[in-house]
């Protein structure tokens, strides 16, 4: 035979600690049932609103590449025109995204080309502010060659030194220290042109590029500063 089920009073769930926190539970729910609502349709709210956005990121990101692709295409094929038309709208269209920033980049390089300096350092400017990694030290250098064409030499030592810093690889950075040298050389800082290109040729094989442009600038060193003596 079934025995009756006993209820449980609320002075015995005060000497069973679980059976205590479950009914605390249960009363402070009853008592913000309210608020527990709002606060679990907000989270449900949210996590709908991040989805969506992640959504029309990857639209958005798939788009801004596809439009830099028949950019390039135009680009390639010699229809600089177009080309040029394509990277600055999706500038306008995409700004921030890594798509925009890659064209001020190539917007920069193009009107560096058809010396447009201007223009090309009001890209670069731009791009500067947020740059990709992959055109980071070249912008940099491109930066300092308008600085150079300008006549501004107090920036162009700072330009090459970050460009060296953001070089991708070793031998990059090395080709930038040897732009350094010559910059050091044409404003007569002939100590840290030879610091920089004793320690280039050291470093590499004689069959190396690199090597060769660092014996020809000790070479320039060693007439400039017997010229000068």
């Amino acid at each position: 035979m079934l025995k009756v089920r006993k209820k449980i009073t609320k002075k015995e769930i005060k000497h069973d600690p679980f059976l205590e926190s479950i009914y605390k539970a249960k009363e402070y729910f009853e008592e913000n049932k309210q608020l527990i609502t709002r606060i679990g349709v907000g989270i449900v709210a949210i996590v709908v609103i991040v989805l969506i956005l992640n959504k029309n990121s990857k639209a958005e990101k798939e788009a801004s590449e596809a439009a830099l692709g028949k950019a390039f295409v135009n680009l390639s094929i010699g229809d600089r025109d177009n080309g040029l038309l394509q990277l600055e709208l999706l500038v306008d269209d995409y700004s921030g995204s890594e798509a925009a920033q890659r064209s001020l980049f190539m917007l920069a390089r193009l009107y560096y080309e058809q010396k447009d300096y201007l223009t090309a350092e009001s890209n670069l400017q731009d791009f500067l502010d947020d740059p990709t990694e992959e055109f980071h030290a070249g912008a940099l250098m491109m930066m300092a060659d308008i600085e150079k064409i300008n006549g501004y030499t107090e920036s162009i030592a700072d330009h090459i030194k970050q460009a060296i810093q953001y070089a991708l690889n070793e031998p990059e950075k090395d080709k930038y220290s040897m732009v350094l040298a010559e910059h050091y050389i044409s404003i007569r800082n002939y100590k840290d042109a030879l610091e920089l290109a004793e320690s280039i040729h050291e470093k590499y094989d004689k069959r190396s590029d690199l090597h060769s442009r660092a014996q020809e600038i000790l070479g320039r060193l060693h007439t400039v500063v017997s010229d000068e003596q």
